[in-house]
């Protein structure tokens, strides 16, 4: 069982990155949010990762963090939540959001996620209401991200992100990225660095 890799990323694709660790080429399928995360081509990454195994398939999906990947596994438990889906949920919403939207009962946020109707919606409400409470914390902060949206020049960044189209966890995470690499002062420069991480993950 492949539970974690270290190696550089080689490249990086529409839903997986390839890293190269001593020079074996592993297809990682990882969160929009993560793609957006990592660092360029040729850094090194390190990704904690679930293993599944199937007659026809073996694949492999990447998390930043083991919080993650718990919450992985637990959507696939939920029945019509395969991994892809699981993948795609979050995606869209991190652990701490979808706590706190499964605690809270909020079907209508649930079904925002690809994937997931109110159904499927509903049976994550019901099924891992008793589960979540791990990852909620004092503050409503996206799991990964590294800056405090309260910040005008950060906040700005985010907010014209996800008007152009992309999710909360993917703008926060770009942000974050930009912020981390120097461009803190200025909500245009961080927007453009942003911009240029998230277009190479597309």
């Amino acid at each position: 069982m492949i539970s974690r890799l270290r190696g550089q990323v080689i490249s990086v694709e529409r839903e997986a990155i390839v890293l190269d660790v001593g020079g074996i080429g592993f297809s990682v399928s990882v969160p929009s949010g993560t793609r957006a995360s990592l660092g360029r081509i040729g850094e090194e990454v390190r990704l904690h990762t679930a293993m599944v195994v199937r007659d026809d398939s073996v694949d492999l999906y990447g998390f930043e963090s083991t919080g993650e990947r718990e919450f992985f596994h637990m959507l696939c438990e939920v029945k019509g939540i395969g991994p892809r889906t699981a993948l795609s949920i979050l995606s869209s919403l991190s652990p701490e959001s979808l706590s706190m939207a499964i605690s809270a009962g909020d079907i209508a946020t649930l079904a925002t996620a690809p994937g997931v109707g109110k159904r499927t919606a509903e049976r994550l409400a019901v099924e891992l209401k008793g589960k979540v409470g791990q990852f909620l914390s004092d503050k409503p902060a996206m799991a990964g991200a590294t800056i405090d949206t309260d910040q005008t020049a950060s906040g700005d960044a985010i907010s014209a992100l996800t008007s152009l189209g992309y999710s909360p966890l993917e703008a926060e995470r770009a942000v974050a990225a930009a912020v981390a690499a120097g461009y803190s002062d200025d909500a245009s420069a961080i927007i453009r660095a942003a911009l240029s991480r998230l277009s190479r993950v597309e």
